[in-house]
């Protein structure tokens, strides 16, 4: 992916309706998502203990144009942060002030409160039936206090990534 431009970051922070962490932005403008490769790049909590596989963090652009890989390309369209999380606000009762920021490995769903900068952990596969937003949040399981600290516990121990 190449990086968001200024375009891009404004067309979405109007998007979230919500004041988008600095450190997310800064990504973005670097990134503009992208898969991770390797040999299995997880998130590992402070006691060391692996709890989520990251596969790929989605971008916010809109232009295929944008687009480096082909692999990338093939899934360009719905692999956009706003789809992704309109998809989980629909499905599964998401508040608006959640994103989706990162996929996990199988059901796993990635997701930053917006009003805290929080990062979560959201499996859909769940034994529960969620009826509200208030049941949706109680299946969520915390990750990290803000984007950098979730990003920066992420090991990989493959080749290069992102």
């Amino acid at each position: 992916m190449q990086p968001a431009d200024d375009r891009e970051i404004e067309a979405f922070k109007a998007w979230t309706k919500y004041l988008v962490p600095d450190d997310y932005l800064a990504f973005l403008r670097e990134y503009n998502g992208g898969y991770l490769i390797g040999a299995n790049p997880c998130f590992y909590n402070s006691d060391d203990q692996s709890v989520a596989c990251v596969s790929a963090f989605p971008h916010i652009s809109e232009g295929i144009d944008k687009c480096m890989s082909k692999m990338f390309e093939k899934h360009f369209d719905f692999f956009t942060v706003e789809f992704q999380t309109e998809d989980l606000r629909g499905n599964y009762f998401a508040p608006d002030h959640y994103i989706k920021i990162a996929n996990g490995a199988q059901h796993e769903h990635i997701l930053m409160d917006l009003k805290t900068g929080r990062v979560f952990g959201f499996d859909d596969e769940t034994e529960e039936e969620l009826e509200t937003t208030e049941d949706f949040m109680e299946e969520c399981s915390f990750l990290a206090d803000s984007f950098d600290s979730f990003f920066s516990q992420i090991i990989n121990e493959g080749p290069d990534w992102l």
